[in-house]
């Protein structure tokens, strides 16, 4: 999380003295891409297996920092509001599943609309808020890790997708480089509810509970096309 603040603070420095030029947005519709980091939190995750009876375990699953990938077509309407259709692209490593330590990728593709409100020009800077809701592909790629008291039978290996709701918070600023292009800074806090994996070799084990919630900083540009 440190890591994750001082690179806001650096950002938010940068785009500070990059952006020399300013004029307002223009309104009507727009093109935003943008990137940054991804850090998901730790995870109580349950993991069954269906051969034992009754051996449902509750373990702590963490991350890594990984990092986000953003594209979004939007509208901003002359009362401040703008609407946005986005799709993203996250990946993270795992660092330990059940104390055993792991190999594996949290990868997750989403597709978001988005609602959020401009507050108008502050010295050519111009912060903003909203959020948004839809639909999350979470896959697990190779995790797995070493014999633990979770997996007393030996550590499966979780390859496996599924779909669930997602929601987003979201707060930025931004500041206009000329009336159709400008750079954002933003931060956003995105949650999924209840992910389920299963293991590789049918039977094995099931990863369920999943909740998957982070930490995000992303540096973009959106290109207006309006008057």
């Amino acid at each position: 999380m440190k890591n994750m603040k001082n690179a806001l603070w650096g950002t938010l420095v940068a785009v500070g003295c990059i952006c020399t030029a300013s004029g307002a947005s223009a309104q009507g519709p727009y093109f935003s891409f943008g990137g940054g980091l991804n850090q998901p939190e730790d995870s109580s995750v349950n993991y069954t297996i269906p051969s034992v009876v009754g051996a449902t375990t509750p373990a702590e699953t963490t991350f890594d920092m990984g990092y986000i990938l953003s594209g979004a077509l939007g509208y901003r309407w002359d009362s401040g509001f703008r609407t946005e259709a986005e799709f993203n692209y996250r990946q993270a490593a795992v660092n330990d599943l059940a104390g055993a330590g792991s190999p594996g990728r949290q990868k997750a593709m989403s597709a978001m609309g988005n609602l959020l409100y401009d507050f108008g020009d502050y010295d050519s800077f111009r912060p903003y808020v909203g959020g948004g809701a839809g639909y999350v592909w979470n896959k697990w790629k190779n995790v797995a890790g070493n014999p633990s008291a979770t997996f007393p039978l030996g550590t499966p290996n979780f390859s496996d997708r599924d779909g669930a709701f997602q929601w987003q918070a979201i707060g930025g600023v931004s500041r206009s480089f000329s009336e159709r292009t400008e750079g954002f800074v933003e931060y956003r806090y995105i949650g999924t509810i209840n992910n389920r994996f299963q293991s590789v070799t049918p039977g094995a084990a099931i990863a369920t509970s999943h909740d998957d919630r982070s930490h995000n900083l992303l540096v973009g540009v959106r290109i207006n096309f309006g008057t």
